[in-house]
């Protein structure tokens, strides 16, 4: 079962490992909150989550659901995000350009999936690079279905991007939680995966930036229906 798609903005930021945001006493933590709450305070916020990639630590990836993607694109042209721009200078990011900014339409195919800052420790990531929509929705939907009853995996969901990785081709992000690395490690080596890993394969050509990522960190609208 799929449940509704909706608008998320996809940050990348280039801010150091020794740089404690995650922690609100510290000065680091303390701007990263005054981003958060300007995020949180445009218009139609419905929930953001946020952690750093597990592989790449010097990486903090962070995602907004807001209710449409105009929002988002308001976003990048306002004063308030010149605003973060500013602060951010202040953890090391130069400007802008530093940042990765994409979109995409995230939906949900396990129920109560806990991989994107709702639970789960790790989440494994990919972008599938497909000239054929129709048909990978197909296999993906093929795929979740064999992943969702593997142990270890607790929730998966991925979408259609807005923006191109490479050249012209449709992209999909996929984002599946793990109880940890470890075990997602593992699958790979057993033969229940051996023998339908060549499911992912099909109507795709390749995949780009997979690893793992630790949303530990979420703010929701109370009153959105999440």
């Amino acid at each position: 079962m799929t449940f509704p798609a909706v608008p998320t903005q996809m940050i990348v930021l280039p801010i150091k490992e020794g740089l404690k945001i995650e922690d609100a006493s510290t000065k680091e933590g303390q701007l990263w909150s005054q981003i958060l709450d300007i995020l949180e305070r445009w218009s139609g916020f419905r929930r953001l989550y946020w952690g750093r990639h597990v592989e790449e630590a010097n990486q903090v990836h962070l995602h907004i659901v807001r209710a449409n993607l105009h929002q988002h694109y308001a976003l990048l042209s306002s004063r308030e995000w010149e605003q973060i721009t500013t602060i951010l200078k202040s953890l090391g990011v130069p400007d802008a350009s530093s940042l990765t900014v994409r979109h995409a339409m995230i939906a949900e195919f396990s129920p109560n999936p806990r991989s994107l800052g709702n639970g789960a420790p790790v989440t494994g990531t990919a972008i599938y690079l497909t000239a054929d929509p129709a048909a990978w929705e197909k296999t993906w939907a093929l795929w979740t279905g064999i992943v969702s009853s593997v142990p270890g995996c607790i929730g998966v969901t991925g979408g259609w991007m807005v923006e191109p990785v490479e050249g012209n081709s449709p992209c999909y992000i996929v984002y599946v939680g793990w109880e940890s690395i470890e075990v997602h490690d593992s699958y790979h080596n057993t033969k229940h995966f051996r023998r339908r890993a060549v499911i992912l394969s099909e109507n795709n050509q390749g995949f780009r930036e997979y690893g793992h990522i630790a949303f530990k960190h979420s703010r929701v609208r109370q009153e959105a229906n999440l």
